[in-house]
C-alpha cells in the first residue's frame, strides 16, 4: 500500500508542477488588415496592416503575456522601436486588454491601450497620435473599411463589456 502511494503521489507532484510553471506558449507570426481613425470620423480613414510576430504565453494561474512585436504599417513608432512585453491585465470573455509600449532607447512611449482576441484575429487599439504634432485619439482595429473595422470593435465591446473602448 504504501509503494503504491508513493508510486502514485510522484506522477500528481509533477503534474502540479507543470500546472503551475508551464507557459502554455502559442507562437503568432501573422498580418491583418486593419484602418485608423480619429474620433469616429470617417473621413480621417486610412487603411493600414498590423503585424504582430512572438508568443503569447497564457499560464493557468499567472498574468498571460504576449512577448514579441507588434508593428502597425504606417505608425513610426512601431515601426522603428522595440516593442515592451504586453502584459494582459484584464481578461473578459476571450478579450486580451493590456498597454501596448515601445521603447525608444531614451524611455518609453506608450503608443495606448491594445485589446486583442486569443487568436490575434480582432485587435482594437486606442492610441494618441502624436506624430503631427496634435494629440488626438486615434483608432486602430481589424478590417478592410471603415464599417468593418466598427463592426469588429462592436463585437469586442460586447464580449469584453464595460472598460472597452467608448467609441460611438
Amino acid at each position: 500500500m504504501k509503494r503504491i502511494m508513493k508510486f502514485s503521489i510522484i506522477p500528481i507532484v509533477l503534474i502540479i508542477m507543470i500546472l503551475l510553471f508551464y507557459q502554455f506558449p502559442k507562437k503568432i507570426d501573422i498580418i491583418r488588415p486593419a484602418v485608423s481613425f480619429n474620433d469616429n470620423n470617417p473621413e480621417s480613414l486610412k487603411n493600414t496592416s498590423i503585424h504582430i510576430a512572438g508568443t503569447f504565453n497564457r499560464p493557468l494561474f499567472r498574468q498571460h503575456v504576449f512577448k514579441g512585436s507588434i508593428i502597425i504599417n504606417g505608425i513610426e513608432i512601431t515601426e522603428k522601436y522595440d516593442t515592451i512585453d504586453t502584459e494582459v491585465l484584464k481578461r473578459m470573455n476571450g478579450i486580451n486588454m493590456g498597454n501596448l509600449i515601445y521603447n525608444n532607447t531614451q524611455n518609453a512611449t506608450v503608443l495606448g491601450i491594445i485589446w486583442f482576441d486569443n487568436n490575434f484575429r480582432d485587435i482594437g487599439i486606442l492610441g494618441v497620435n502624436t506624430e503631427a504634432n496634435q494629440k488626438e485619439a486615434i483608432y486602430i482595429v481589424t478590417g478592410e473599411s471603415y464599417e468593418e473595422g466598427l463592426n469588429n470593435l462592436k463585437k469586442m465591446r460586447d464580449k469584453y463589456g464595460s472598460g472597452f473602448i467608448n467609441f460611438e
